[in-house]
């Protein structure tokens, strides 16, 4: 006699569990929720690592610009230049990990171009220029061309991108470059710096 008392009331226990919806919202948002997460780190990832390099393009031609201004550059233009660099770059840092070369390619006639000369600073990130050294012949894009007594300041700038969430994806350097040719003067040397003392 108990037992079937029982049964309609397990069923019954049972009938209610399914028609009761109560919690079900939390159960779904709690499987949901990690994924969202994900997600919107994600995006704050990738947006990120796209301001990085639309801020390394206008940096780099900004210093570009701003090199082939003047008919005649010198030490100390050079050095606010690249005192101007971090600031161009705000809100994101450039010290160790980052650095702006400038390279003077030129070329004679009957002598094959050369780098005339070559300065970095901005930040301190030690790496060579992918033109080359100064003194010696640069590596240029294929399709760039130079006609003679010719200037084209070629201007790079290394950064080393650190992941902001997703330390599993690896940090990599990011590099830009631009091409000006100087406006007035040729550019072909640089003046020393004046002594003040």
């Amino acid at each position: 006699m108990s037992r079937s008392k029982n049964v309609p009331l397990i069923a019954r226990m049972v009938r209610n569990l399914r028609q009761d919806q109560q919690g079900s919202i939390i159960a779904e948002l709690a499987f949901a929720l990690p994924l969202f997460v994900t997600f919107l780190m994600g995006i704050v990832e990738v947006g990120t690592y796209l301001l990085i390099n639309l801020k390394l393009q206008h940096s780099v031609v900004s210093i570009a610009d701003l090199v082939t201004r003047d008919e005649e550059i010198s030490e100390d233009i050079m050095a606010d230049i690249f005192n101007a660099a971090p600031q161009i770059m705000a809100p994101f840092e450039m010290g160790t990990g980052a650095v702006v070369i400038v390279s003077a390619i030129s070329q004679e006639e009957d002598v094959p171009a050369s780098i005339y000369w070559q300065r970095s600073g901005g930040g301190t990130l030690s790496v060579n220029s992918e033109f080359g050294i100064e003194g010696e012949p640069p590596t240029l894009p294929a399709g760039l061309t130079m006609r003679d007594d010719e200037t084209i300041l070629a201007t790079e700038i290394f950064y080393n991108y650190e992941p902001v969430i997703f330390q599993f994806i690896p940090s990599q350097q990011l590099r830009k470059e631009s091409f000006f040719r100087p406006r007035i003067g040729a550019l072909q040397a640089i003046d020393p710096a004046d002594d003040d003392d």
